[in-house]
């Protein structure tokens, strides 16, 4: 199964090749293709941003140096959250159990923003 990259290059090129007696055309289909291969690369190197990030955060984090230390800490915190939403999932997908086997659903409040203090 070919990509969409693939895809969208071959019928790129065929525009391109359709379109040699119009500049204009030409001229658009490189845009297009310059800007995806563009795209492409970038998205490329925010991988490598992420995984250099991850890689040192994880060698600093017990110490993380003046400059870092506040972005640790944000880090940190959003740790924290995560955790206890995902306490809070593994109590709501309990009581749909306990509900579905006969039981009591336990207390359980609708989640109407992202703030879990």
């Amino acid at each position: 199964m070919a990509d969409y990259k693939s895809i969208l290059k071959g019928t790129l090129n065929s525009v391109t090749k359709k379109a040699k007696d119009s500049t204009a055309a030409r001229c658009y289909a490189n845009i297009a293709k310059l800007t995806l291969q563009i795209n492409g690369e970038i998205e490329e190197q925010n991988k490598v941003f992420i995984e250099i990030g991850r890689l040192c955060y994880n060698e600093n984090r017990d110490n993380p140096g003046e400059r870092y230390a506040p972005l640790f800490d944000e880090l940190r915190a959003m740790d924290e959250r995560i955790e206890k939403m995902r306490e809070e999932l593994e109590a709501a997908k309990a009581a749909v159990e306990a509900g579905k086997n006969g039981g009591e659903y336990a207390e359980f409040y609708d989640v109407e923003d992202g703030n879990h203090e």
